[in-house]
C-alpha cells in the first residue's frame, strides 16, 4: 500500500522528528492512514510514543467526542482550556517520562469543533507532535485548517499513485510481473487509489479475473467491484441524495458527457458540489466541457445499485436533453443504449451502427445492441453483427451457430443478398476463428463468382474485398497487392474501398515499397476521418505505423484501449471511458527493432495473450516475434514453450515466420547448422511470396547466425534485396552486413554509427563486437567507446548489464545449457582455446566460478 510513497514517508517522518508534525491531505482511498501508520512506526521508540485518535461521523455529533479515550469519564461540560490540560496529562501518562507524545488524528475533517480546538491549542503550545490526516474536497473545521494555514504545519499532499507505482503495487501483491495493459486497466479503473487498487487485485485473484498468462499476470474479465469497495462507495453515494445520484447515474450510463447534458439531470450548483466532493471531474475537449466520473469503478457501483426504474428515468432524461443528430462516436453508442434502457423506439440501422462502433471497446454492449437489432427485424446484418460480438468474447461456437441459422433463414426466404452477407461472414469465421485462410479464400472466390453470375455487384464487391484481406493474411502479399489494385481500380463501395486500401498499405510495405505504403497510408488515415468506425480508423493508423517502422528511427505507433488491446483504436476516448495506450504488438516489435529486448519481451507477452482471444488476426506475429526475441535473449527453453503453447499457424502477414522463429530457437540452443537450414527455408518462402522487405530481414538475420562465414555468404543476396527495398533502417542494417564481409574497421565503425542514427542499437552492438576482433589499436579504442555508449541504451541485452560482448554472451549461454567446450567450439567454428578464453572472461564479469552458476547469473543480468 505504500508503494510509490517513499518521498512522502521521509517528509512525514522528518516533520515529526524535527518540527511539530505534519498534515496529510488527500482523497478517500489514497492511503493517508497507511502512510501515517508507517511514519510513526519508524520513530525511535525510546524517544517517541504515538497515540491514535480516529474521528468519525458519530463522534462529530458529541462535543469532545473524538477525545473521549483521553478524557476519563468524559468531560463534555469542561471549558476547552481545561480539556487541553486534561488531554495533555493523559498523553504524558501514556507515553511515560522521557518520550515525546505523538498525537495521530485520523480523518480530522470529521472532528467536532471543540476537539479540533483542543488539537490546535496543543500544537500551538508545542506540547505534542501531531500527525493529522484530512480528506480533500470536504469541509474541515476551521481549527483543523488553521494547522497548516496559521500554525505552519507542513501540508503534505498525498496524490493518487502514478501508473508505474500501480504496476509496482500489483507486482508486489501478486509476486510476479504484471502486463502493462493490466497495469493500465488497474490504474484507470481505480484512479490510482491504493486502497481500491489493492482490493481489486486481491478480488481479481480470488475470483480468477487475474490469471498468470505467458509468464505475466493479466486481467481477463470485465471490471469487477470487490465487496469492501462497494460498501465504501455505497456510503459515499448515500451522502449525495437522490438528485446527486441521478446526475452520477447519467455519467455511469454514458459518460463522459457535455456539461449542459449533465446539468439537465441536475442543477449547476449540484454538479459543482459533486466536483467539490471529488466524485466527478471536468475537462476541456475541443469546444466543449466534458464531465466524467472520477474513476470507472464508481460507475460500476452506480450501475450495480441502479434500479430498473431509475435506469429508465435517467436514460429518458438523457435522450431528452441531447439534441437529435448531435451524437457521434461513443456518444452515439450511449444514445442507442439509452433508448434501449428507456424502452423508446430506435431503428435497427441505428442499433447496428452503434453495435459496430463499440464492437472492440465493449463487445458485451455490442452484443446487446445487435440482439435488439435482430429483434427489430435487422435480418442478416444483425446476425453478422451479433456473431462478431460473440467472437470478440471468445464465444466462437455460439457465433458460428448464429451465422448458420441466419443462412438457413436467408435461404428459406430466397434473399440472395442476405445469403451473400452471411456466406462472407462464414468465410471470415473460417479464416480467423478456424485458422484456415486458404480454404476461406477459396470459399470467397466461389461467393464472388455466384454473386457475379446473379448480377449482384454489391455482393461481388463484398466478397472480393474480404478475399484481398484473407489473401494478405495467408502470407501472399504480392498477390494481395495485385488484387487490391484491381479492386480499387473498379470504383468499389466506400466500406470495401477502405478495407482493401489498408490491405494494400500492408502489402506495399511487405514487398519493400515503404515510401508508397506510407503515402497511401497517410491518405487512408485522412480519409478514415472521425466518421469512420473506430476499428477502421485504428487499422488505418496501424497500417501507416508498420509502413513507417523501417523508415523512421522513432515511428509513431498506433494506440489502443487497454481493455481491447488486441485491436488498434483511434486516440479519442472510447465507449469504455479509458484513455488510450500503446498497442502492445507494435510497441513490442518496435522495441525489438531498436534493441530493447526486455521491453519487447514484456509487451509481446501481452500481445500473445491478447491475440489468443477473439479473431486474433495478429496471433502468429505476436507468438513468432516473442519466441524470436526470447531466443535472442538467450532463453531458448522459454521461446520453445511459447511456440508449443501458441503455435504460429496459417494466419500470418509475414511469410516464413514459422521457420524463422524455429531457427531462432535452434540457434539459441546451439544448433547452428539446423538454424541456418531453417533460415534458408524462411528466405525461400519470403522470396516466393514477393516480400522483398521480409526477405532482406531474413538475409540479415541469417548472416549474423554465423559471424565468420555468414556475411560473405549472404552479402550478394543482401545487395540484390536492397535494390528492391526503400526502407532506410533495414537497408542500413543490410549494408552493415555487407561491410562486415569486407572486415575494414574504419568502414565498420561508420556503419555502426549509422545504425545508431537510425535507432538500431542492437544491430550496432553486433557490428561493434565483431569489428573489435579485427580492429587496430587506434580504431579499437573508438569501438570500445561506442560499445560503452551503446550498452547504456540497450537495457534488454545481457551484455549490457554485465559488460559481456556478444560472443561472450553467446558462449556463456551455450555453456549454461550444458554444452562442453568442444561442442561449443564445433558449433561456432572456433578453437577450444578461444572458447575457454571467452568463457573465462564471462565468468569474471558475471562473478561466477562454474557452469552450474551460469543459468541463474544470465537470468539476473538478462
Amino acid at each position: 500500500m505504500l508503494t510509490g510513497r517513499d518521498g512522502l514517508l521521509v517528509e512525514a517522518r522528518t516533520a515529526l522528528v524535527r518540527a511539530c508534525g505534519a498534515v496529510l491531505l488527500g482523497p478517500a482511498g489514497v492511503g493517508r492512514t497507511a502512510l501515517a501508520r508507517a511514519a510513526v512506526d519508524d520513530l525511535p521508540p525510546r524517544l517517541f510514543r504515538a497515540v491514535w485518535i480516529t474521528a468519525t461521523a458519530a463522534s462529530k455529533e458529541v462535543p469532545f467526542g473524538a477525545l473521549g479515550q483521553l478524557l476519563s469519564g468524559g468531560h463534555p461540560a469542561l471549558h476547552p482550556a481545561l480539556v487541553h490540560n486534561t488531554v495533555l496529562a493523559a498523553l504524558r501518562e501514556r507515553c511515560g517520562s522521557g518520550r515525546t507524545p505523538v498525537l495521530v488524528v485520523d480523518d480530522a475533517h470529521l472532528l467536532d469543533g471543540p476537539s479540533a480546538g483542543v488539537l490546535l491549542s496543543l500544537v500551538q503550545a508545542r506540547a505534542v507532535r501531531a500527525l493529522v490526516t484530512v480528506r480533500s474536497g470536504v469541509p474541515a473545521p476551521d481549527a483543523v485548517v488553521a494547522l497548516w494555514k496559521d500554525v505552519g504545519l507542513p501540508l503534505l499532499i498525498v496524490p493518487a499513485l502514478a501508473e508505474d507505482a500501480v504496476g509496482a503495487l500489483a507486482e508486489q501483491r501478486l509476486s510476479g510481473p504484471v502486463s502493462r495493459s493490466t497495469t493500465q486497466l488497474l490504474w484507470q479503473w481505480t484512479g490510482g487509489l491504493p486502497q481500491l487498487t489493492a482490493a481489486l487485485i486481491d478480488h481479481g485473484r480470488e475470483v480468477g479475473s487475474l490469471v498468470r498468462d505467458t509468464d505475466q499476470w493479466r486481467w481477463r474479465a470485465p471490471l469487477a467491484v470487490p465487496a469492501q469497495v462497494a460498501d465504501l462507495l455505497d456510503r459515499e453515494l448515500d451522502r449525495v441524495g437522490r438528485l446527486g445520484e441521478d446526475a452520477l447515474a447519467a455519467l455511469a450510463l454514458g459518460g463522459p458527457l457535455p456539461l449542459p447534458v449533465v446539468e439537465a439531470a441536475a442543477s449547476p450548483e449540484l454538479v459543482a458540489d459533486l466536483e467539490q466532493l471529488g466524485m466527478v471531474r471536468s475537462e476541456q475537449s475541443d469546444d466543449q466541457i466534458l464531465v466524467r466520473l472520477r474513476h470507472p469503478m464508481l460507475g460500476a457501483v452506480l450501475r450495480r445499485r441502479m434500479s430498473p426504474a431509475r435506469r429508465r428515468r435517467v436514460s429518458a432524461a438523457l435522450l431528452a436533453s441531447t439534441p437529435q443528430g448531435t451524437t457521434r462516436g461513443a456518444h452515439a453508442v450511449a444514445s442507442a443504449l439509452w433508448a434501449v434502457h428507456a424502452g423508446q423506439p430506435v431503428s435497427s440501422a441505428e442499433l447496428l451502427r452503434s453495435a459496430s462502433l463499440c464492437l472492440y471497446a465493449d463487445p458485451s454492449a455490442s452484443e446487446q445492441l445487435a440482439r435488439r437489432a435482430r429483434e427489430r427485424g435487422g435480418g442478416a446484418p444483425a446476425a453478422v453483427a451479433l456473431a462478431a460480438a460473440l467472437v470478440e468474447q471468445s464465444r466462437t461456437t455460439e457465433a458460428y451457430e448464429t451465422l448458420v441459422a441466419a443462412l438457413r433463414d436467408a435461404e428459406a426466404a430466397g434473399d440472395r443478398g442476405a445469403q451473400v452477407t452471411v456466406r462472407v461472414a462464414l468465410a471470415r469465421h473460417r479464416a480467423w476463428v478456424g485458422r484456415e485462410p486458404r480454404q476461406a479464400y477459396d470459399d470467397l472466390l466461389r461467393i464472388r463468382a455466384d454473386a457475379e453470375a446473379a448480377g449482384d455487384a454489391a455482393g461481388r464487391a463484398e466478397a472480393a474485398a474480404v478475399a484481398v484481406v484473407v489473401q494478405l493474411f495467408s502470407g501472399q502479399a504480392a498477390r494481395a497487392l495485385h488484387d487490391a489494385r484491381e479492386f480499387l481500380g473498379a470504383t468499389p463501395p466506400p466500406a470495401g474501398q477502405l478495407r482493401v486500401t489498408l490491405a494494400s498499405v500492408a502489402a506495399l510495405a511487405l514487398t519493400g515499397q515503404t515510401a508508397e505504403a506510407a503515402r497511401v497510408g497517410r491518405a487512408a488515415v485522412r480519409r478514415s476521418g472521425s466518421s469512420a468506425l473506430p476499428f477502421a480508423r485504428g487499422m488505418a493508423a496501424a497500417a501507416l505505423a508498420f509502413a513507417e517502422l523501417w523508415r523512421e528511427p522513432t515511428p509513431t505507433g498506433p494506440v489502443t484501449d487497454p481493455a481491447a488491446g488486441r485491436w488498434p483504436m483511434p486516440d479519442d476516448p472510447l465507449v469504455s471511458g479509458l484513455s488510450h495506450t500503446a498497442w502492445p504488438i507494435f510497441d513490442g516489435y518496435a522495441q525489438r527493432v531498436s534493441g530493447d529486448r526486455a521491453g519487447a519481451i514484456s509487451r509481446l507477452r501481452d500481445a500473445v495473450a491478447q491475440q489468443a482471444d477473439g479473431e486474433g488476426l495478429f496471433r502468429s506475429e505476436a507468438t513468432g516475434w516473442l519466441a524470436i526475441t526470447l531466443a535472442e535473449d538467450g532463453r531458448p527453453d522459454e521461446a520453445e514453450a511459447v511456440l508449443r503453447e501458441h503455435p504460429v499457424d496459417a494466419v500470418a502477414l509475414v511469410p516464413g515466420l514459422r521457420p524463422w522463429a524455429t531457427a531462432a530457437v535452434a540457434a539459441a540452443a546451439g544448433h547452428r547448422t539446423r538454424a541456418a537450414r531453417l533460415m534458408d527455408e524462411a528466405i525461400a518462402v519470403a522470396h516466393t511470396s514477393g516480400c522483398w522487405l521480409v526477405e532482406l530481414g531474413y538475409l540479415i538475420y541469417a548472416a549474423h547466425l554465423d559471424p565468420v562465414a555468414g556475411p560473405t555468404r549472404y552479402a550478394g543476396r543482401i545487395a540484390e534485396a536492397i535494390g528492391h527495398v526503400d526502407a532506410e533502417r533495414l537497408v542500413t542494417a543490410g549494408r552493415a552486413v555487407i561491410a562486415l564481409a569486407g572486415r575494414n574497421p574504419t568502414v565498420l565503425l561508420e556503419h555502426a554509427h549509422r545504425l545508431v542514427d537510425v535507432n538500431m542499437s542492437g544491430e550496432a552492438l553486433k557490428l561493434v563486437d565483431e569489428a573489435t576482433r579485427t580492429a587496430t589499436s587506434d580504431s579499437a579504442r573508438l569501438f570500445v567507446d561506442l560499445r560503452t555508449r551503446l550498452r547504456a541504451t540497450a537495457p534488454g541485452d545481457p551484455a549490457v548489464a554485465a559488460g559481456l560482448t556478444a560472443r561472450e554472451t553467446q558462449i556463456a549461454g551455450f555453456a549454461a545449457r550444458g554444452l562442453s567446450d568442444r561442442e561449443i567450439a564445433d558449433q561456432l567454428v572456433l578453437s577450444v582455446r578461444t572458447v575457454q578464453t571467452h568463457l573465462g572472461r564471462a565468468y569474471r564479469k558475471l562473478a561466477v566460478t562454474s557452469r552450474r552458476e551460469l543459468p541463474d547469473a544470465l537470468r539476473l543480468v538478462g
